[in-house]
């Protein structure tokens, strides 16, 4: 139990909403932030019930993730 801990804490959960566009690693990505939010507070929300409105609240907050696969990076 104590080296599961110890894995988690050396893991940066922060980098998985930061912007790997611009090359820095610093700046946060407003989709991935926005997105997560979204979808934290949908299944917050609903309270170990699945009802209509949490579930359109999860897709509405994957979607910009989903479609940034399609980006296209500009080589410069």
């Amino acid at each position: 139990m104590n080296k599961v801990l110890s894995i988690l804490q050396s893991l940066d959960f922060t980098a998985m909403f930061k912007d790997k566009k611009f090359g820095d690693g610093k700046r946060w990505s407003a989709k991935r932030t926005v997105g997560g939010i979204m979808v934290t507070y949908a299944l917050t929300s609903m309270n170990g019930e699945i009802i209509w409105e949490g579930v359109v609240l999860c897709a509405l907050g994957i979607l910009p993730l989903c479609l940034s696969m399609f980006e296209v990076r500009e080589i410069k």
